[in-house]
């Protein structure tokens, strides 16, 4: 389903990304997760923008899915993958309204926070594979953030908890990696 022109997010989101130039720099948890150990099988990153953190882990050999409600982040990163030689399927969709279709050996959201999509992304996270979450944190939590240790609370049973933070700076952040089991209960 393609995003209405005058989405508010869409329209905000791209305001921004037209006055502000890509680094594509990845995020920590590219490394992070390599180094952790990923089954075999596809990336989602949810929220994307213009994702580093989606071509590091194409350049590394994974398929990777990227959603994003700025149509404008998706045609720079998109354009910069061509550049670099790697495929990153772009999804233009509103992460609250998203559902991923397929099980994802990792997913990945950076500086995003809605509590229903961080359970749909747990749920296509493959058995053995990583969920990788960063969001904006308060002590108090509130829209669009978490409070320290909230993330880990909201893991589904069979998770293992394999890193979680609070960092600090100009924007607090609260940080988790988890492995789902290897098993996947069956309703």
């Amino acid at each position: 389903m393609r995003l209405a022109p005058e989405h508010p997010d869409r329209v905000r989101w791209n305001a921004r990304y037209e006055t502000t130039s890509p680094d594509f720099a990845p995020h920590p948890f590219a490394a992070e997760a390599l180094r952790a150990g990923i089954p075999d099988g596809r990336v989602l990153e949810v929220a994307c923008g213009r994702s580093g953190t989606a071509l590091a882990l194409a350049a590394s050999g994974r398929d990777v899915v990227a959603v994003d409600v700025s149509d404008l982040a998706l045609e720079q990163l998109a354009a910069e993958a061509r550049r670099r030689g790697v495929r990153v399927e772009c999804v233009h969709a509103d992460a609250t309204t998203y559902t991923p279709q397929d099980d994802f050996a990792l997913v990945v959201a950076i500086r995003f926070w809605d509590p229903d999509v961080f359970t749909r992304a747990c749920e296509a996270v493959a058995p053995g594979g990583l969920v990788q979450w960063e969001a904006l944190a308060s002590p108090d939590g509130g829209r669009f953030r978490v409070r320290p240790g909230e993330l880990s609370a909201r893991l589904p049973a069979g998770f293992q908890v394999l890193s979680e933070e609070t960092t600090s700076g100009r924007h607090q952040t609260s940080r988790l990696t988890a492995r789902r089991g290897n098993c996947r209960r069956l309703d």
